[in-house]
């Protein structure tokens, strides 16, 4: 078998530990139980970190890095339809939405990992930083996406970006917890639904540019 570098072994790892926190929750993933899960010995892992809470900081980066990189390719492909036709504010949103509950199911996983991450890493003493970092992250995506989404449809919002963004956190979260605990995409995608309906209460109404009544004539 051909010796793993480095990297190698932090990968296998991260991987390992997603599966097993999705399965069983943080608490299971003990060295051991990751390093058979990722059919290496428990050695290879202080190899790749210096201790567990070191590779469970490391599967909150790879896990943002994930939705980072998830959200880009949707970007991608809007900035693409931007430059080719007209789309409105509640296209984009409604896009945006969607590729999100398709990236949730294809990696319910990934998601479930997160979570479980999330309120242990709040409860435990010195691990509040991971909570915070995830969701910084989550934050500064949606600010972005919020920002592109209204340079995109060419409004304005009438509620400060940030604040936005926590309220669609806190729904995107809903989204998340509802796939999890039920399986049901529908109930998902209701849920985005009602959250473009939401955040187009917040689109500032565009004023219309004054026309000359007719049969007026301006002074030469």
């Amino acid at each position: 078998m051909a010796r793993l570098t480095v990297q190698e072994r932090r990968d296998a790892a991260i991987s390992a530990t997603m599966r097993v926190i999705a399965r069983s929750g943080v608490e299971a993933a003990t060295t051991r139980r990751i390093a058979d899960e990722a059919g290496v010995g428990q050695s290879s892992l202080f190899y790749a970190f210096d201790s567990r809470d070191d590779l469970l900081a490391a599967v909150v980066e790879y896990g943002i890095a994930q939705e980072l990189a998830a959200m880009d390719g949707w970007l991608r492909q809007a900035s693409a339809m931007f430059t080719t036709s007209q789309v409105s504010i509640a296209d984009v949103l409604t896009d945006a939405f969607t590729a999100f509950v398709d990236d949730l199911v294809e990696h319910s996983d990934r998601e479930h990992a997160l979570v479980e991450l999330a309120l242990y890493a709040q409860r435990t003493e010195g691990l509040q930083p991971l909570a915070q970092k995830l969701y910084g992250g989550y934050y500064e995506l949606v600010s972005g996406l919020l920002v592109h989404a209204a340079d995109s449809g060419g409004i304005a919002w009438t509620m400060p970006v940030d604040h936005l963004a926590t309220l669609t956190v806190a729904m995107t979260d809903g989204m998340t917890l509802c796939y999890l605990s039920t399986g049901d995409r529908s109930r998902a995608q209701q849920i985005a639904d009602s959250a473009v309906d939401l955040l187009l209460r917040y689109v500032a109404e565009q004023e219309q540019p004054e026309q000359a009544s007719p049969g007026r004539q301006e002074p030469t």
